[in-house]
């Protein structure tokens, strides 16, 4: 008998939403949960955990989801936890517009109120 290995899915909408279902369908995983995240801002260690409380075998990611230009850093703390990472539509690199997407640091500081050192620049003692 063959067993059918438990997924994860990760979608920021419901396009997303629907490939991660057909893939999982195609490859014949029980997708236990999708976790659906509209600002697409969820971290490697909210994945990894959703993957150990469900006892994921695999993790399905959109290519165009942030968390995909993270992902060798992902494979690695999933497989950690015994799941394997399954980017769609990415091969080996993020999918085009994920990069995009991504504020700089300079202008993620300056929201926060820090400002980060500019080259040549002094700070004030």
């Amino acid at each position: 008998m063959t067993r059918t290995a438990v997924a994860v899915g990760y979608a920021r909408d419901a396009a997303q939403l629907a490939v991660v279902q057909i893939h999982a369908r195609d490859h014949g995983y029980l997708l236990a949960h999708v976790i659906e995240d509209r600002r697409d801002a969820a971290t490697i260690s909210q994945l990894t955990k959703h993957a150990m409380d469900e006892r994921a075998e695999v993790v399905i990611l959109p290519g165009d989801a942030l968390l995909s230009a993270a992902r060798k850093r992902l494979e690695k703390e999933l497989a950690a936890v015994g799941a394997a990472c399954v980017v769609l539509g990415a091969p080996s690199a993020p999918a085009g517009g994920v990069f995009e997407r991504v504020m700089p640091r300079r202008d993620f500081d300056a929201a926060r109120g820090k400002h980060s050192k500019r080259p040549g620049e002094q700070h004030p003692l």
